[in-house]
Order: structure tokens, then sequence, then C-alpha cells
């Protein structure tokens, strides 16, 4: 919303300041405004931009903020805009369909003929199309300068930096972000009660698989000693040995 808002004001001057032609800030607007577009869809409704669902089919509070009547963002409840009033009292989606409306009027009015139109957001320049003649002066020209207070298309889109469109914007960001966290709270409890059922399961397994084998081997071989015992020639040991041997395996006196 940002970069409409300088570009437009880039594009209705076109005083040299930006080191773009009036062709290249037309091309780079538009081709910034199919991105808004692209990517308002894909939040919006989701199968696209690897956006599996959008926020419509989940989030209530979204929708509320985005297609309700009224701007909760406002906190003295005035809805309306100064240039388009009914434009502010639809929510955030009918905002943003103005905005983009706007910024198609100002193409079309300043933006020159559309075949010299040429994009060129994030390519890289060589040195010697900066050193043009045309970059080395900013042409003011107060006539243009006050038509971003007169054109209302164009000071409606300039209201994208700190306008309704921006604040409406941010709300639903800051739904988006809940809905998130709501997300990420859900997954780290259910990730934290797997592990814990996974550290039960390994105590249990050691309990019966491990520590009760191996008491269960020890009374197997405790009782095979007992038998090894009872099998030795006791007639040649005295009482006292006899009883020393044999109170080792036995538990009580009872035993003997």
């Amino acid at each position: 919303v940002k970069s409409c808002a300088h570009l437009t004001r880039e594009l209705v001057l076109n005083d040299g300041f930006s080191r773009m032609t009036q062709g290249e800030i037309a091309g780079t607007l538009n081709g910034i405004l199919a991105q808004l577009r692209e990517r308002d869809e894909a939040v919006r409704r989701g199968n696209l931009l690897r956006v599996r669902e959008g926020a419509d089919q989940r989030s209530l509070e979204h929708n509320a903020v985005m297609y309700n009547q009224g701007c909760p963002w406002k906190k003295d409840g005035n809805c309306s805009t100064p240039d388009y009033p009914t434009a502010g009292t639809g929510g955030v989606y009918a905002l943003s369909l103005q905005f983009m409306q706007s910024v198609e009027t100002v193409l079309v009015t300043y933006g020159g003929p559309e075949e010299e139109w040429i994009d060129t957001f994030g390519v890289p320049r060589d040195a010697a199309q900066l050193k043009q003649p045309t970059f080395n002066t900013v042409s003011y020209d107060p006539e243009r300068s006050k038509l971003l207070g007169t054109d209302k298309a164009v000071r409606f889109v300039m209201q994208g930096f700190s306008g309704d469109l921006f604040k409406g914007y941010g709300l639903v960001l800051d739904v988006l972000k809940n809905e998130m966290n709501n997300i990420l709270t859900a997954v780290h409890f259910e990730l934290r009660l797997m592990y814990g059922v996974y550290v039960a399961l390994q105590l249990l397994g050691f309990y019966f698989l491990l520590f009760r084998r191996t008491i269960s081997s020890s009374y197997t071989y405790t009782e095979t000693s007992r038998e090894f015992v009872q099998m030795l020639p006791s007639h040649i040991l005295s009482r006292g040995e006899l009883e020393l041997f044999r109170g080792h395996f036995c538990e009580t006196k009872d035993d003997f």
C-alpha cells in the first residue's frame, strides 16, 4: 500500500527525483498494484501463493473487520472519507477496492501511453543509465504539485501512507497474528502432549519389558540355586557351616 502511495506521488510529480522515467514509474506502479491484488486474494481466499486456506474460511474476526459495516480501526466511529464517503463504511474490503480503483485512475490519467510502461522494480541498472542528463536535476512543477491536493483519486491514494486503509490493514494484520498465535499455541500443546505420551510409554516399556523381566529372572535363578544347594552332600559339613551356607538362601528359620 505504501509503495503504491509513493509511486503515485512520483508519477504525478514526475520531477526526476525518483531517477525513473514516466513510463518506468507507471510500469512499476502497475506491477505493484498487481502484486497487491494477488496477495490480497491469497490472504482472503487462499489457493494462491502457496496459501492453501484463506482467512475468509478460518476467522470470523477477520471477516468482521474485512467485510462488515463500520470502521473498528477508528476511535471516533466516523467512517466516512472526504473523497469517497461510502468507501469507509463497508469494512477494509471496500476501502481496498476503492484504493485499487483510484490507483488505476491515476495510471490512466498520469501514466502516459500504456505501451511505454516498463516495470523496472528490483531490476539492477547500469551505471551509464544512472548518469543520463535527465537524472542530473529535479524539475519542480508547482502545478503538478497542486494535483496532490486537488485530484481526489490522488489524494485518496496518498492516504495509504497513514490513512484509513493503512490502519484497517494494520487491524487485519493484528487479527491474523492472533490467529497464528492461537494455532501455534495449539500445536505446542499437542507436541507437549505427544512427548508426554511418548515418555510414559518408554517408562512403561522399561518397567514391564526390562525391570519386571529382570526381577522374574532373578527369582528363577534364586530357585535354581536353592535346588542346587539342597542337592549338596550336607553330611560332610558341620552344623554351623550348614546353617551358614543354607541361611544365605532362606528368608526365615522355618525354611531350614
